[in-house]
């Protein structure tokens, strides 16, 4: 009998080509099941993005029942029983809390959480309308975080002052632990009250000028400057320690060359994965920090729809900040599996 083409022509040798051939079928296939394929890897992401949301929205229900009934602020206090009642049919709050939580993700299926109850108009187009302001806030604080922390670890990885290194230890000690809020008031206190050097209020945005921009930016960039200082400096410190390092050293490379051309790119892909948690952070913190200087973006009609017990801004208000961390941490993740193959290869 004649072998096949390829074939040594023994029989043994032939059965396990065979197996091993089936065995790496078998294995791309899991690969793909388990994210190998990037269509795989999007349709199972969003399928996560859709039951945090979902999650989100009824915890968020729920918790709003439970913190009390807007009909009576919003009769007035001198209202009769029959007018608070009447208020309550009127915004639908006189139906059984299983009917309500169905109409209310009907609505949020459809991007439709009714009108707000306090302001005239749709809720989540109000929303959407201060929805710039607080991007564009985050944008610049997270740029300013990028352009202090990266240089400072450079610095920090190359020199070995201990002096410069116990200060580095510090900025990344109180970046991480304190509060955003507790810096904001005092900085507001000492810098704009006492000082006079910075307004107090950036509530016209951008258009308020650079001074006002000053405090609330840092308080903003805080948590990330630490964070990426540490990564940077850590990353570079065990950069510096391989091979391809002490050879492109040995070329007689620059060491600053050596840095930003050779070691940072490991460092890189670190850098990026914890750029959706900063991200995510930036923008819950960004609700007390527009609060507390007043800027036109989402917190200060968060922080007051939930005072005012306004039910469908603050549903619209938190379904947009839930999307956008969402779509954040899958954008970096898709971003982080096209850049690192060893992604993709953990998936598999």
């Amino acid at each position: 009998m004649t072998a096949p083409p390829g074939s040594t022509g023994d029989p043994l040798a032939t059965l396990a080509e065979e197996n091993v051939t089936a065995a790496q079928r078998r294995a791309v296939r899991r690969a793909r099941f388990r994210g190998g394929s990037g269509w795989v890897f999007a349709a199972r992401t969003v399928g996560r993005l859709i039951l945090v949301i979902f999650g989100v929205l009824t915890l968020l229900f729920f918790l709003l029942r439970v913190s009390g009934d807007p009909a009576s602020s919003l009769a007035g206090p001198d209202a009769t029983a029959a007018e608070v009642e009447a208020v309550r049919v009127r915004l639908g709050l006189d139906a059984p809390l299983w009917g309500q939580y169905i109409d209310f993700l009907r609505g949020a299926v459809v991007l439709d959480f009714g009108n707000s109850y306090r302001m005239s108009g749709d809720s989540l187009s109000l929303v959407l309308e201060k929805l710039p302001a607080t991007i564009g806030l985050i944008a610049v604080s997270y740029l300013f975080a990028i352009l202090v922390a990266l240089p400072l670890g450079m610095i920090a990885a190359l020199t070995r002052s201990r002096i410069y290194a116990r200060f580095v230890d510090t900025v990344v000690v109180v970046g991480q632990s304190v509060p955003v809020f507790a810096v904001a008031v005092v900085l507001v206190y000492l810098l704009g009250v006492e000082a006079g050097l910075v307004p107090t209020l950036a509530d016209e945005g951008f258009s308020s000028g650079f001074a006002a921009l000053i405090v609330p930016v840092f308080c903003l960039a805080m948590h990330p400057i630490a964070q990426l200082l540490e990564l940077t400096r850590a990353g570079l410190q065990e950069s510096m320690r391989e091979d391809f390092i002490r050879t492109a050293e040995s070329k007689g490379v620059a060491p600053w060359r050596v840095v930003s051309r050779h070691a940072m790119r490991p460092v890189g892909t670190a850098l990026l994965n914890v750029t959706g948690l900063d991200l995510a952070a930036m923008l819950s913190g960004g609700v007390v920090v527009e609060s507390i200087f007043a800027w036109p973006g989402i917190g200060p009609v968060l922080v007051s729809s939930v005072s005012n017990r306004d039910y469908p801004m603050v549903a619209a208000a938190t379904f947009v900040v839930a999307v956008l961390v969402v779509l954040i941490n899958f954008v970096v993740d898709l971003i982080c599996r096209r850049l690192d193959p060893r992604t993709r290869k953990a998936d598999a």
